[in-house]
């Protein structure tokens, strides 16, 4: 997924929108019916592999043909019911995912997406527009593109084996890591001046575009940390049934995706910054929450996990709707919505595995508790105040994205 998002930008100007979006539906949806069918687990793999690439253009188009589609005013309603929809996926998919291994066995999880892919190929050739290519488009940045996929498939590679503090002193992970740092350098140093280069880089000449980066990548840290560490204290640590789990987190996830809608809406008549800023503050204070409310009981982790689904819905979405509305070439909104989704996925990666080092750490140094679980609690709850302290750092991004007044002169005087 984290490779095809690097193709989405160019694939898109030189055959369109449209046909690259359905041409990844198809072989989605082809894959998805061949993986229902393998008989071993490398065939699996290749399956999800093909999945994950295929998804990894269809997410960034998407956004780009709303886009293109959707006068600017009003952009936040129609970006808050795509976020609506995709928290609303999230929400129930893994319930459902665990009712279908319940009921049936896990070939049917590949079954499932073949009727729904032939209901989007339908209506995506019926409905989506037809877009003016540019075959004259200067060629491919081939050596960009290696530099860049090799300095990321190495750095998640050498994050995804540590599993304890000790591993990132073995030589495996230094020539890993080593080898995806300096291979990203390179990709920087090497295509900061190039007229094709695979990222645009007149992308973060927007101050926008940048602030929605920052606060979008500080929302994913503080979500997939929660991920991790939400498990982990139930399970683990208080012994409950996964059940408990899966019941907050589809709480949160259904929060988001009712407000996000409502969030477009204010978006739009409103402007980003107070709607934003406030979203933040929620999400500060469901993980203040989370690390400062005596007890662990159940319902007051669910009333922090649907706090944190309602500063989720009202700022994260809107903060990326806003940086891609900033803009002025609307060619690269589909470029940039694949940039922000990378990097929220390279530091996300590098946030959790920072945090489970952290938990095991500072587990371990808690020697004044008598019992584990309860130096595990401690230190679950150090990590969530941490989080709180991440969100705060993104505040004054979010108060420096204009006012409505000022959205609407800077729209005048494009």
């Amino acid at each position: 997924m984290s490779l095809s998002l690097l193709l989405t930008g160019f694939l898109s100007q030189r055959f369109g929108k449209r046909q690259i979006y359905l041409t990844a539906l198809t072989v989605f949806g082809l894959s998805s019916l061949y993986g229902a069918f393998a008989g071993h687990f490398e065939t699996v793999l290749l399956v999800r592999a093909l999945q994950g690439f295929s998804s990894g253009l269809m997410i960034p188009l998407s956004l780009g043909i709303i886009f293109m589609v959707t006068p600017r005013a009003q952009r936040g309603t129609a970006t808050g019911l795509w976020g609506a929809m995709i928290m609303l996926t999230l929400a129930c998919g893994p319930m459902l995912g665990a009712l279908v291994l319940v009921w049936w066995n896990w070939q049917v999880l590949f079954l499932l997406n073949v009727p729904l892919t032939i209901c989007a190929l339908v209506m995506g050739l019926r409905w989506l527009p037809s877009q003016q290519t540019n075959m004259r488009l200067l060629g491919f940045d081939w050596s960009g593109f290696v530099l860049l996929a090799v300095g990321i498939v190495a750095l998640l590679l050498s994050l995804s084996g540590i599993q304890q503090l000790s591993d990132i002193q073995r030589p495996e992970f230094l020539l890993l890591f080593s080898t995806g740092i300096a291979a990203c350098c390179g990709f920087i140093w090497f295509s900061r001046n190039k007229p094709n280069a695979l990222i645009d880089w007149q992308l973060f000449t927007s101050s926008g575009f940048n602030y929605s980066v920052i606060i979008s990548v500080v929302h994913t840290i503080g979500l997939f940390i929660t991920l991790l560490l939400i498990p982990l204290l139930l399970q683990n640590t208080l012994k409950l049934s996964p059940v408990w789990t899966g019941l907050i987190l589809m709480s949160s996830a259904l929060t988001t995706s009712l407000c996000s809608q409502w969030a477009g809406k204010y978006l739009d008549q409103h402007g980003a910054r107070q709607l934003i800023c406030f979203g933040l503050l929620l999400t500060v204070a469901a993980f203040a929450g989370l690390a400062l409310i005596p007890g662990t009981h159940v319902i007051s982790l669910m009333f922090c996990m649907i706090l944190h689904g309602l500063g989720f819905g009202l700022s994260y979405m809107p903060a990326t709707t806003a940086g891609l509305n900033s803009l002025e070439d609307q060619e690269l909104v589909t470029q940039g919505a694949a940039v922000n989704n990378l990097l929220r996925r390279i530091c996300a990666a590098i946030a959790v595995v920072i945090a489970a080092l952290y938990l095991q750490i500072r587990t371990h140094n808690i020697s004044y508790s008598p019992e584990l679980a309860i130096a595990q609690i401690h230190a679950i709850r150090e990590l969530f105040l941490i989080c709180a302290g991440v969100m705060l750092l993104a505040l004054p991004a979010a108060w420096k994205f204009p006012s409505q007044k000022q959205a609407d002169v800077l729209v005048q005087n494009q």
